[in-house]
């Protein structure tokens, strides 16, 4: 049996220009010093305003570095853009964003094997986005479970559901109910999945279905004390231990993380990020 710990970070929100959240951030490496992780597993939102300034995305790629660990990322709603619907959008992901992403991070998906463990990582915006890449990250999933007898952990930015994998509620919360389904089918057709890590929400909330965990991380970079989806509102990352198959999940809040409220930028729909990301970070001399 082998031993390894994980580090699930999610929504760093990481800008070079408009450093928000780099407080935040810099403390999360302090406390890798001391956990140590064998891996480190970025759910999406890595940058903080990535669809439309994709030099977030590279300044999120080289604080990742700083880890001190060997990473892996995927993309989130604020590094490719939102799957459009007819329920309002802002940031559309389409093939200019998702290729600009890809020139950047190389990969919108992974597998990395340590051990009784498959890591894989896959881009939950192409759920339902009708793109060319939707259907190809499909059979690429499809055959990375076929071909592997370890236990799977999978990892994406859109939790799948909130508390009722049927619900036919379309929203940008979780992945969308067509999408949902054909992703269920994947999972409950290999029993060798037995994690399902997701951000995106940022709470903290653990739940079971089937056999499989189904984790939500907090983010690293803020909470929201409004639309809360049931789990808890925290800042903080998540900590997993693997012993064989078996795993244990401590949610972690590094010394002195700012607890930064989204509730209070401003009234703008639906809420003041997307009009304070695009002003200039001040500067004072």
């Amino acid at each position: 049996m082998t031993k390894f710990t994980l580090v699930q970070l999610t929504d760093t929100h990481l800008s070079g220009s408009r450093p928000f959240f780099q407080f935040n951030f810099e403390m999360v490496i302090e406390a890798m010093t001391d956990i140590a992780p064998d891996h480190v597993v970025i759910t999406g939102d890595l940058a903080l305003n990535g669809p439309d300034d994709i030099a977030d995305v590279d300044f999120a790629k080289r604080q990742f570095d700083r880890l001190g660990a060997p990473w892996s990322a995927v993309p989130g709603n604020h590094d490719v853009g939102l799957v459009p619907f007819e329920g309002g959008l802002h940031q559309p992901i389409n093939e200019a964003r998702h290729a600009a992403y890809l020139d950047v991070m190389g990969a919108d998906r992974f597998i990395q094997d340590i051990g009784d463990w498959r890591l894989i990582g896959i881009n939950s915006q192409l759920l339902g986005s009708g793109l060319p890449a939707e259907a190809a990250q499909h059979d690429w999933l499809a055959a990375s479970l076929v071909e592997t007898t370890r236990s799977v952990a999978l990892f994406l930015h859109y939790p799948i559901y909130l508390d009722d994998p049927v619900d036919p509620t379309r929203s940008h919360a979780v992945i969308l109910p067509e999408a949902r389904k054909a992703l269920l089918a994947l999972i409950d057709a290999h029993p060798t999945v037995r994690l399902v890590a997701s951000g995106h929400l940022h709470e903290e909330r653990r739940a079971e279905r089937n056999g499989v965990v189904y984790q939500w991380a907090p983010a690293t970079s803020f909470l929201t004390t409004t639309g809360g989806h049931g789990g808890t509102a925290t800042v903080g990352f998540l900590v997993y231990r693997f012993n064989g198959i078996s795993f244990t999940i401590e949610r972690r809040v590094a010394q002195w993380m700012i607890a930064h409220d989204i509730a209070s930028w401003g009234n703008t729909e639906p809420h003041g990020y997307y009009e304070i990301v695009k002003r200039p970070f001040p500067s004072v001399s």
